[in-house]
């Protein structure tokens, strides 16, 4: 029974970084596109749009893959449990 979860889960998951990729490319296409028409340039921005949607789309997907990945146990820069994830570590320096 608890294979069939985690099969589930994961591909939720998969499903979720595949959606979050192909929404983001397809948004800046999209934006990309009314801007050509707008500004009569074709097919400037929509190349733009794409590469800009499909880069918005790889960092979301990284992102949300590297929540996914449990911190090493003997990692130093994740000793602090108060710490926040991706910080840069000068966040609780006082001057």
């Amino acid at each position: 029974m608890k294979t069939q979860e985690f099969f589930r889960q994961g591909l939720g998951f998969a499903m979720r970084l595949g959606v979050e990729f192909v929404v983001a490319t397809g948004v800046g296409s999209l934006m990309g596109h009314f801007l050509d028409t707008w500004l009569e340039t074709e097919p400037w921005f929509l190349a733009l749009g794409v590469i800009f949607g499909g880069a918005a789309g790889a960092l979301n997907v990284y992102r949300t893959a590297q929540r996914l990945v449990p911190p090493d146990e003997d990692d130093e820069d994740n000793a602090d449990p108060n710490r926040k994830p991706g910080g840069s570590g000068t966040d609780d320096l006082k001057f």
